[in-house]
This record gives C-alpha cells, sequence and structure tokens, in this order.
C-alpha cells in the first residue's frame, strides 16, 4: 500500500489536498487496480482492471498512462475532453485486442475533475465516487451493473442485491465493447467537501456508515489510510483502490 498528499491550485476558488492508496487484499495474489493523482490538472482516478494477471492489469495501466500526460486546463470542458478523447482510445485499442486474442480484457473507470468551483464525475462500471459534504455521505456514480438494473427496475432489494449471483456481472467497461459509453455528474464544490473514489474491492467490505465515519476522520492521508486498513481488516477478497480529495475555499 502507497500513499501520497498533494496540494494542488486551479484557476479561481478553491485549492484541494488528496491522497491514494491500492492493496491487493488479503486473497488475491497480484492488484489489477491502477490509481491518478494528477493534482495539477485537477483530476483523479480509480480503474479496476478486469481479464486476470496480464489483462486486467495492463488494462487499467493503460487508462492511467493515457490520462497521466493530460496537461493543466484552461476550462473545465478542455479538461472533459481530453479524458473522454483518451478514455476512447484507450477503449478502441483494448476492444481491439480482445477481439484479435478471443479474452476479453478491460476496466472499470471512476475519475473526478476539478476546476473553478465545479467537480464532475465521469464513469464506466462499478468503481465509484462518493461525496461527504457536513457529515452527509452521497453516492455521486450509478453502478453499470445487472444487479443495478434489477434494482432500477425494482426487481430485487437492496437485501437481495448484495448476495445477487450477478452482483460481478459489469454491463459498461473501457474494453468492453466497440462502443465506450461513460455517465457524467457534475457538481458545485462547497468549502469542506470531501470526494472518494473507490474500487468495489472497497465498498463490499464496508458499509456505507463505515465509510462515512472514515472519510471525516482527520486529513486525507489518515483518512485514506483508515479506509484501506479497515477494508484489510475484513476478508478483503478483492483489490482495494481509494482516492481521497478534500476541498477549501480560498
Amino acid at each position: 500500500m502507497s500513499t501520497t498528499a498533494v496540494r494542488g491550485n486551479p484557476t479561481t476558488g478553491f485549492t484541494w489536498r488528496s491522497a491514494s492508496a491500492t492493496s491487493q487484499g488479503n486473497v488475491r495474489s497480484h492488484n489489477e487496480d491502477s490509481v491518478l493523482e494528477l493534482s495539477a490538472s485537477g483530476l483523479w482516478v480509480v480503474a479496476d482492471g478486469m481479464g486476470g494477471h496480464k489483462g486486467g492489469d495492463v488494462a487499467s495501466r493503460m487508462i492511467v498512462e493515457a490520462l497521466c500526460v493530460i496537461p493543466r486546463p484552461r476550462r473545465l470542458s478542455e479538461l472533459l475532453d481530453s479524458v473522454e478523447e483518451r478514455l476512447r482510445a484507450v477503449n478502441e485499442r483494448l476492444h481491439r485486442s480482445s477481439l484479435e486474442i478471443g479474452l476479453m480484457t478491460g476496466s472499470t473507470v471512476a475519475a473526478l475533475l476539478a476546476f473553478d468551483a465545479y467537480c464532475l464525475s465521469i464513469w464506466a462500471g462499478d468503481s465509484r465516487v462518493y461525496r461527504l459534504q457536513q457529515e452527509s455521505l452521497t453516492q455521486i456514480t450509478r453502478d453499470h451493473t445487472e444487479v443495478q438494473a434489477l434494482l432500477d427496475e425494482g426487481s430485487i432489494n437492496k437485501e437481495a442485491a448484495a448476495q445477487h449471483e450477478a452482483s460481478n456481472v459489469i454491463t459498461r467497461a473501457v474494453g468492453g465493447s466497440q462502443d465506450l459509453y461513460l455517465d457524467l455528474e457534475l457538481r458545485e464544490l462547497r468549502h469542506g467537501d470531501r470526494y472518494l473514489l473507490c474500487s468495489d474491492g472497497l465498498y463490499k467490505e464496508l458499509s456505507e456508515a463505515d465509510v462515512a465515519q472514515l472519510l471525516a476522520r482527520g486529513d486525507v492521508d489518515t483518512s485514506c489510510k483508515a479506509l484501506v486498513s479497515q477494508a484489510l481488516a475484513g476478508a478483503c477478497n478483492d483489490n482495494v483502490s481509494v482516492v481521497v480529495v478534500e476541498f477549501s475555499a480560498s
């Protein structure tokens, strides 16, 4: 597990601090997750690879490598265009490779983009973005899974969803199909907002109440370490990745 804390400065309005950590968990022999802190550009990413060793880890790393070269933007729309363009390029490469080798490889992606007094969540798959605002935790993203579709149509409840046999079936991913469809959610920032990006290895181990309590703990580095440590204290059958970002009005 590694953690870092970085301070960034957008053009006006807000400053931020962030921290990240990733772990292979207690069972997996390797880590297919990748994380990115590109604070100078106002960009943070969690990607959870699929396709096994030398498949999923390559896919998630391709996402991070494509996004880590994005320069500091002049506007939020410019940052969004850069992220979308690079994710679609990675999707094309992964999809073409999957067709050639006959084995699907891909990755979820959850990204947070910040500029001025706004932040934008963009995602595909079941990695998530949460916001903690005045002690209230909100899940910003909506999972692209078969189970979420059943929940949306009212076929099952949350209790049944947690035990459903299709709980790991992803309906969208980078590399999962010829065309990549990304969801977006724009939010206005408030002083003290904390955002959490994470792979499913975190939220399948912790309740929302635990996530809220640990996300609020100490500074971003302390919070990040606490979240991953608490997940590892359980069975932790999957990789775990976390990015915590706190915004302050300047």
